[in-house]
């Protein structure tokens, strides 16, 4: 488990824990119609927890979402 904050340029949007990471260049959706891309994952090592190993992600807005399966767009 991952104790994770996440900033949407430059912005807190994720302050939970999460069984996995995205990974550099992965694209986030939030609150079902906003798209971020991870530009950085910061390891903060020098952070024990028992709750588990705390990691910050950078994330940048990216204007166009993800196409669906039918070509549609995010709307």
């Amino acid at each position: 488990m991952f104790k994770v904050h996440g900033f949407l340029n430059n912005k807190r949007v994720i302050n939970w824990r999460m069984e996995h990471l995205p990974r550099l260049g992965d694209t986030l959706r939030f609150a079902g119609e906003k798209y971020g891309t991870v530009t950085e994952v910061i390891w903060c090592i020098d952070e024990s927890d028992k709750e588990g190993q705390r990691v910050n992600l950078r994330i940048e807005h990216a204007p166009d979402q993800p196409q669906h399966a039918d070509g549609e767009g995010g709307k």
